[in-house]
């Protein structure tokens, strides 16, 4: 650090005792005859070193990279990303396409493929949620799994087997057709759209789940505290559980699609279900299917201590 002098008043002049850096400091002020605080311009100008470097350094820890795998029908991938999300698409075709995109140099990914069975997984040298993200587009009938800490898990357009697990990170599943779904979270938040013809099984300790236009022959969503909503056309012929321990549930089912409630037993209930009248719900300790409710779809709510609330707008 070169020896620095206070200047004093306005007759300070840029002299033979002020650093070498006094070309830079004359550049940015060409008025040397008013007074500075040399201090302070030193500062600055180490501040402005400091800001550059750092950006340089973050945009060099930018790193996005492709990888392209050849696989057949049912192919099975798994991947597990605890640093960051994890999305994933159709690829239109029996191609498995790769995208990592990391934020910090501190990311490693070990990616194998075994005949039709790909797995990827990053791992670092230190804990963050936001270092690496994924992007996998996949055939449509893959055979999926996900696993994540703290990223988000998004998924759509596919029609295979798909299991989501989370800690934290919402999951986001839609546009899925005649698959088979499984997701489990502990504290993060759950949300099902646009899903047809799927077996789904969702649990979540904490976490809320969010669940519309949804229809399939089996349905299962439980959390113990979370809050559970179901809104939408079940469809004919579908089997739905809904529970939660402590948190309340809403579910919103259109007036003109055919329903049946089974027994609901509850601390807690504020109901404005109002049934079709061809079509009454059912009496506690009845059978869950009645004569002429074949292809009605049956729906089995009940919560502990939390409050439900049933409409049919």
């Amino acid at each position: 650090m070169f020896p620095l002098r206070k200047p004093r008043g306005s007759d300070f002049r840029f002299g033979s005792d002020w650093p070498p850096m006094k070309s830079w400091i004359r550049a940015a002020f060409p008025h040397p005859s008013r007074s500075f605080d040399v201090a302070q311009i030193t500062l600055s100008a180490a501040f402005l070193t400091w800001l550059s470097l750092l950006l340089t350094a973050s945009g060099a820890a930018q790193e996005k990279n492709d990888l392209t795998y050849i696989v057949g029908p049912r192919s099975v991938i798994s991947v597990t990303n605890n640093y960051g999300a994890i999305t994933v698409k159709p690829s239109g075709n029996f191609r498995v396409i790769v995208t990592t995109d990391a934020h910090a140099n501190v990311i490693t990914f070990m990616n194998e493929q075994h005949d039709n069975r790909i797995e990827l997984r990053s791992s670092s040298s230190r804990p963050g949620t936001n270092l690496v993200d994924y992007t996998v587009l996949v055939p449509a009938d893959a055979c999926l799994s996900l696993r994540s800490s703290g990223g988000s898990l998004h998924v759509e357009g596919l029609n295979g087997d798909l299991m989501l697990e989370s800690v934290s990170a919402p999951v986001e599943v839609s546009d899925i057709t005649d698959a088979h779904l499984h997701v489990k979270t502990v504290s993060g938040p759950i949300r099902l759209k646009n899903i047809r013809d799927t077996r789904i099984d969702i649990h979540s300790v904490n976490g809320d789940i969010d669940i519309r236009n949804v229809s399939g022959p089996s349905v299962e969503a439980s959390s113990q505290r979370g809050r559970i909503s179901f809104e939408g056309d079940p469809g004919p012929g579908g089997e739905y559980l809904l529970f939660s321990h402590f948190g309340n549930l809403d579910v919103s089912i259109p007036a003109r699609a055919p329903v049946q409630i089974s027994t609901i037993i509850l601390k807690n209930a504020d109901s404005a279900f109002a049934s079709a009248p061809s079509i009454p719900p059912a009496s506690p300790g009845s059978s869950l299917v009645k004569p002429g409710l074949i292809n009605a779809s049956r729906f089995v709510v009940r919560s502990f201590s939390g409050k439900i609330h049933l409409t049919r707008p």
